[in-house]
């Protein structure tokens, strides 16, 4: 229900590191976690994490403190995270892949006092580094720190801030543990396989890491960074995971590209997105159990709400029904509730609602308000920012967005960010930074830029400027400079009055003059790069990803160019990013499999 907050549930159930340590003693030799042939029982994760955790506090780690993980995906990388939990700190995950300004903020921002990564480079990033080899090495095992109470902090995510720095989510114990034990419909069984995604740095790998682990189920992880449709697809084909959680932008990819895949999967959640119904009717008819979709900012601790497809939609798909203890209400601008099938915004209360940002009172303050409608006076109310209505059956449904963030890809984005550190550009003078829709998978940035009176670059140069600054899912596809931004009456920037970007490749300010193809296949392959990028043309030297292109549109372009007889992968594309590369490597490919014959 909606309407009613009750209080908090007084949480008897053992904390998610002290569950883990529970099936290890119940069940050392099952597995836990594994990624190709490598394999990790509960045993060998828990006694791991013992090690590092015995090595973190030999480096002077207490309880309460904040460190920083920089690690690729692993069997290591889980252990590493139970191991900051057992020594009593919080772990702050960092993607290896953020550029070094981005990675400094979040370490300096988060309070991290020690960084476990394993590149020398990292050294230069102000926060003393340990290698996990190291942490293995520099103390006997053993318990550190006693069991995590309620109120500790388990970790700090940072997302994107519209104030032009990222913010860290403070979730703590008591809110994670709700997470993984509250929710009935996530009834994951001892034994089954999740299958691990998300880069830890974004909140969907707490759901595939620590559901799993602490209901006694195995932690399956991709290898490798990057994700297309053939990796995806081949993984799900080997691993045939018991659970997957999707982005909506690779969800909707998959459906469109490789359906079949999804009768490996279990139970399908996917979210972060507005859904598709007609791919959510796919989805549903093709996997094993069931589809549910899935809604919750990081600040409310992953899942705030789930709907379980059990009918064909055939409008909206819902965001679903709060879960147990979490509250969803549908309020007006004066906090007054609206009734049922009116939209209004949204605000979470309950269990799942985190401590707030970290270092940053004024933005907790600003998104986490006083709860008028609880009984507990120090209970908190968190200001989504979306806006929805509650339909008569308590079912919730998305509606939007009442400010300027938005998703891309399944991460948060604030526009105002994105315009906030181009504005410290030394050529530009105002900047504009608006999402086009291409899809539902296809989302992109296009920013527009007026420079100053001495500006000497171009829009690719800010683009590449930026991409030294932000994470890759921020970096517009395009960056177009204007003599002058548009302004409406108030003399605020007319954004509707804002060409679409994709038109002419000519306007992209690319470095290479227009280059035309040389052969058939490169011919088909620039034709189907201009449909895919809605471009004019597209020459031989263009590189697809500062052309418009990103890893999604990856996902079809490879798919589209089997339908013209042109067999690539994404990792092809990686490898070799302009027409003229990857038509010679298709060439080379053909002629050594001719003399193989």
């Amino acid at each position: 229900m909606s309407g009613v907050l009750t209080h908090p549930t007084e949480h008897t159930v053992l904390p998610v590191p002290e569950q883990v340590l529970a099936w290890a003693t119940r069940n050392a030799d099952a597995v836990a976690v594994s990624q190709g042939v490598v394999k990790l029982t509960y045993g060998q994760l828990t006694a791991r994490a013992e090690e590092i955790a015995a090595g973190l506090t030999a480096q002077g780690i207490t309880r309460g403190d904040h460190v920083a993980v920089a690690l690729p995906r692993s069997p290591d990388l889980i252990a590493v995270l139970l191991g900051v939990w057992l020594s009593g700190a919080a772990y702050v995950p960092i993607d290896r892949r953020y550029p070094v300004p981005r990675r400094r903020v979040i370490l300096e921002d988060s309070g991290a006092t020690l960084l476990i990564s394993d590149e020398p480079g990292d050294d230069e990033l102000g926060v003393p580094r340990v290698s996990v080899e190291a942490l293995g090495k520099s103390a006997p095992g053993g318990r550190t720190a006693g069991p995590a109470e309620p109120e500790d902090l388990a970790y700090v995510i940072f997302t994107s801030g519209s104030t032009g720095r990222p913010k860290g989510v403070m979730v703590e114990h008591r809110n994670l543990t709700d997470f993984v034990t509250a929710d009935a419909r996530l009834d994951i069984l001892p034994g089954q396989s999740v299958a691990q995604l998300a880069p830890v740095s974004f909140d969907a790998s707490v759901f595939e890491i620590w559901t799993a682990l602490a209901h006694g189920a195995h932690v399956v992880l991709l290898q490798g960074d990057d994700i297309s449709a053939d990796v995806l697809g081949k993984f799900l084909r080997e691993v045939e995971p018991e659970w997957l959680f999707l982005t909506s932008g690779l969800f909707h990819l998959l459906v469109e590209h490789d359906l079949t895949s999804l009768s490996h999967v279990g139970t399908l959640i996917t979210g972060g997105d507005v859904l598709s119904p007609a791919q959510i009717n796919l989805a549903t008819g093709a996997v094993r159990r069931q589809v549910l979709a899935a809604y919750g900012p990081t600040e409310t601790t992953v899942f705030a709400s789930l709907y379980r497809v059990t009918g064909e939609v055939t409008d909206r798909v819902p965001i679903g029904s709060p879960a147990p203890g979490t509250v969803l209400r549908v309020l007006a601008e004066d906090l007054t509730p609206l009734p049922p099938g009116e939209v209004g915004r949204l605000y979470l209360s309950g269990n799942g609602i985190a401590r707030g940002y970290v270092g940053r009172p004024e933005l907790t303050e600003e998104r986490f308000l006083g709860d008028p409608f609880a009984e507990r006076p120090d209970a908190l109310m968190y200001h989504t920012g979306d806006l929805a209505l509650e339909r008569p059956d308590g079912v919730f449904e998305f509606h939007g967005r009442s400010d300027r963030q938005v998703k891309i890809r399944g991460f948060r984005v604030e526009l105002g960010e994105i315009e906030s550190v181009t504005l410290t550009h030394a050529d530009v003078a105002a900047a504009a930074a608006c999402v086009f829709n291409d899809g539902p998978a296809l989302k992109r940035i296009g920013l527009f830029v007026q420079g100053t009176a001495n500006a000497q670059g171009d829009g690719q140069a800010v683009r590449q400027w930026l991409a030294d600054q932000l994470p890759a899912f921020m970096v517009p596809a395009a960056v177009l400079l204007l003599d002058e931004l548009p302004l409406d009456p108030n003399g605020k920037v007319d954004r509707a009055a804002l060409p679409y970007p994709w038109q002419r490749r000519d306007d992209l300010g690319l470095p290479e003059p227009y280059q035309a193809p040389q052969n058939s296949t490169e011919d088909a392959m620039a034709t189907a790069w201009a449909e895919l990028l809605d471009l004019d043309r597209v020459g031989r030297s263009d590189n697809f990803f500062e052309i418009g292109g990103d890893s999604l549109r990856s996902v079809a372009l490879v798919a589209r160019l089997r339908s013209d007889g042109i067999t690539i992968s994404g990792e092809d594309l990686l490898d070799h990013q302009t027409i003229e590369e990857l038509a010679s490597a298709v060439a080379d490919r053909l002629r050594a499999t001719d003399d193989a014959h």
